[in-house]
Parts: C-alpha cells; structure tokens; sequence
C-alpha cells in the first residue's frame, strides 16, 4: 500500500507599511511553515517594514533591508497578559 504525500500549508498574512508614496499593502498566501512564509516576505518587503500574522496573531515585524540584512522584532506583548 503506497503512502499519499500530502501538501499541509498555513495562511498567513504580511502587512506592508507605507511606501515612498504612501501606500500600505496587505499580501495573503499560503506557505509550508514560518520559514517559508519569511521567504515570501524577503520578496516582499524591498526596504519596508511589514507584520507577519498567522490566524489572526503576529508572529513579528519585520525589515529587509536593501542591502539583504533582516531586522526582527518580536510580537507586541498581549495587554491580556
């Protein structure tokens, strides 16, 4: 009995901040997991910032900066605790 391969992804979204003309985007994909989805945001970005969210919670801001150097930031702290 042969194995079925399956193809597991997650939604996630990115959500740019303003360009240099003032325009916020909002990109939504699918991806195999984080590392995945951080490549997608590496073409993405080009030098701006952006939240990475999966199910509604962010997973962190992020920065690609022109030069390929990546700035992380964890998610905001929950008021909830």
């Amino acid at each position: 009995m042969g194995q079925t391969s399956r193809n597991w992804t997650q939604t996630y979204q990115l959500i740019l901040d303003d360009d240099e003309r003032g325009v916020a985007r909002t990109i939504e994909f699918e991806a195999s997991g984080a590392e995945a989805a951080l490549y997608v945001a590496q073409q993405q970005c080009r030098g701006r910032e952006a939240e990475l969210m999966q199910a509604g919670r962010s997973l962190g801001r992020l920065k690609c900066d022109k030069g390929g150097y990546w700035v992380i930031s964890p998610p905001p702290v929950s008021a909830h605790g």
